[in-house]
């Protein structure tokens, strides 16, 4: 036993993993009202606009469907991951939508 090290709990912690962590719908943002129905969401870079629907949805000139549709949609790419994509703006800087995403889910806590 005297031979045994303590060991630090830092080093040993294991990270959650993204996958890990509860899912939370788009629409969910919508509900709570954190996003109006018709807000402007704006693309990585401003290039890209989408607007949000009541139900959860995007619209762009020429598509509807999920935050990761349309993100992918508008860039010509097979897949896109909206949560990091998409921003809005909040006090006149563009913020992610994950960022909402993570108060909804600190709220679950």
């Amino acid at each position: 036993i005297e031979a045994i090290e303590q060991v630090d709990t830092d080093a040993i912690a294991v990270t959650r993993s993204k996958k890990s962590e509860p899912r939370i719908p788009f629409g969910t943002l919508v509900e709570r009202g954190l996003l109006q129905p018709g807000a402007v969401l704006t693309g990585l870079g401003g290039r890209h606009r989408a607007k949000v629907r009541a139900d959860g949805s995007l619209v762009c000139a020429d598509a509807t469907g999920s935050i990761h549709r349309i993100a992918a949609h508008v860039q010509g790419l097979d897949a896109c991951n909206g949560w990091t994509f998409w921003h809005f703006e909040h006090r006149g800087t563009l913020v992610p939508i994950d960022l909402l995403r993570q108060q909804v889910r600190a709220e679950l806590n």
